[in-house]
């Protein structure tokens, strides 16, 4: 029932859906109340709804029928990143090969919505090495058409970019006799010079050489992405390579009122290439990190890029050997120990990027160390979770370790079937091991982050063959599981009295494992329709 009798006519009753709550108390109703201000005030069925919503003239919205349940909470979002690549970027298709990727950036240079972005620089995503002969990227196809203007082309799974002689030059490499770094992958040509792709660290002076969008372009392509991801579903999202621009802008977002999005900020830690910033800036905005918290952005969260990917040719995971000794030559950070530590003890969860069995140890070893030293400290997470030894699936419960399973589009998937192992997401066996899993689209580029496809290539596995019984468990993976990871769950991640009127509505019923071809219908945050697909 309301607590404010003078403002319960200000509520909205739903009635007559199928929800879905992912409250193991009341896991179904037909009915729901929310609140003025955003909240569930009421949920129960559709009679005890309708005669509260008589009693104080209520607006009533029926839901006919429709699957309802909680907002998703999407655990591995790149928002700045896609919003900035589907505004301003060229698009190539993946499938472009050596004869016409130059062409397509250039085509798509002059038809990009958002022209300059990057001042003289053409930014573009993304080329396949499979279409260059022998699998090998060249700057020499991109000069034909640039030969003076700086191009950049994102490539292996946002691990590697393409740029040409004019980028390199303008960035600062050496290309004849530019010197290796940890953690970094240069292409080379046989004469040693630099063939203009670069993989990991080696990225980082491209980064940092584009020119960074205006604040008012960022927030176009911030609004642009969280209009996307509320087309998906997406109430509550995990942000896994937050900046300084980025917090800015969702700080003014916040203020003129326009955030619709709970976003957990995961500010980077060092890793210049992923925030396109430096180490000392990105230091500087951790220690003031609470500074940028607001009702809807909490920035008690930290990202660490231990290992790279295991695609081809990059291979810049970091594996176990046959000794089962972990392979440091691709580990990125120093001193991982002491840097989860560090932030363990001020609060701060830590999300680690592992692909590599070797990194994914090395990361459980590091949370491990910081358990013993701060047995209070918050729960941590490991992301990706695509290369996990045996003998560590039991580990993830006893270290409270949620096991971030990202990107969602690769569970099942040519590229995956083709890595010989390399990427194998095993929810069968970290169900088993009772870790906390969430699911994360690792969303970059691509213009749906939806994760109901994917959904739909593992929800019999989850369960072992049982449709149903597994569609409830994703739904619960990506709603109340994430709320949980980001210790919200007090707020979010379930239809429940008291909390924030976060929900969506679906095509289909998802408790029963019907993900192929489900969509969005509505889409509500706080109360509020923010998507709707009539409209």
């Amino acid at each position: 029932m309301p607590d404010n009798t003078e403002t319960a006519g200000e509520s909205v009753a739903y009635i007559n859906a199928l929800v879905y709550t992912v409250d193991t108390s009341k896991p179904w109703v037909s009915a729901f109340i929310v609140s003025h201000d955003g909240f569930f005030t009421h949920v129960g069925s559709t009679e005890a709804v309708l005669s509260e919503a008589k009693q104080f003239h209520m607006v009533v919205v029926d839901l006919k029928g429709h699957f309802t349940m909680p907002g998703i909470h999407d655990a591995h979002m790149h928002l700045l990143y896609s919003g900035l690549a589907l505004t301003s970027n060229a698009a190539i298709d993946m499938d472009a090969t050596h004869l016409d990727i130059a062409e397509k950036v250039k085509h798509g240079s002059c038809t990009c919505e958002y022209m300059n972005a990057y001042q003289d620089w053409v930014l573009a995503s993304a080329y396949n090495n499979q279409g260059f002969p022998d699998g090998v990227a060249d700057r020499k196809y991109l000069d034909k058409l640039f030969p003076d203007q700086p191009v950049v082309v994102s490539g292996g799974a946002a691990h590697a970019m393409l740029l040409n002689t004019a980028a390199l030059i303008q960035a600062g490499y050496d290309i004849e006799n530019e010197p290796d770094t940890h953690g970094g992958k240069f292409f080379r040509r046989p004469d040693g010079s630099l063939t203009g792709e670069l993989a990991e660290s080696a990225m980082a002076k491209a980064a940092l050489s584009i020119p960074a969008p205006n604040r008012a372009h960022v927030k176009r392509a911030l609004k642009h992405a969280i209009r996307l991801a509320h087309k998906a579903g997406v109430t509550s999202t995990q942000e896994a390579s937050s900046n300084t621009i980025m917090l800015q802008v969702l700080n003014e977002m916040e203020r003129e009122g326009s955030l619709q999005l709970d976003i957990s900020t995961h500010i980077v830690h060092e890793n210049e290439w992923l925030a396109s910033e430096s180490k000392e800036s990105l230091q500087k905005l951790l220690e003031v990190a609470d500074q940028h918290a607001s009702k809807h952005i909490d920035t008690r969260f930290v990202k660490i890029m231990m290992d790279g990917v295991p695609l081809p040719p990059l291979f810049t995971h970091a594996s176990l050997n046959d000794q089962e000794e972990i392979d440091h030559s691709m580990i990125v950070p120093e001193n991982v120990a002491d840097a989860v530590l560090k932030y363990d003890k001020k609060g701060l969860t830590v999300k680690i990027h592992c692909t590599g069995t070797g990194a994914t140890r090395h990361a459980l070893n590091a949370i491990e160390a910081a358990r013993k030293s701060n047995p209070g400290g918050p729960r941590h997470e490991i992301a990706h979770n695509s290369g996990v030894h045996d003998d560590d699936f039991k580990r993830y419960a006893p270290l409270n370790v949620t096991a971030e399973m990202s990107p969602a589009e690769l569970f099942l998937h040519p590229v995956t079937a083709a890595s010989e192992g390399l990427m194998n997401w095993n929810f069968a066996k970290m169900i088993d091991a009772g870790a906390h899993i969430t699911i994360g689209s690792d969303w970059g580029a691509v213009p749906d982050p939806s994760l109901f496809q994917h959904m739909a290539n593992i929800v019999e596995i989850v369960r072992k063959g049982d449709k149903a019984a597994g569609g409830q468990v994703l739904c619960r993976m990506m709603t109340l599981n994430g709320a949980i990871a980001v210790n919200r769950e007090k707020e979010l991640g379930s239809i429940e009295v008291g909390k924030k009127a976060n929900f969506i509505v679906m095509s289909k019923d998802l408790s029963k494992g019907e993900f192929d071809g489900a969509k969005v219908l509505r889409t509500y945050f706080e109360g509020e329709k923010v998507w709707d697909a009539n409209e």
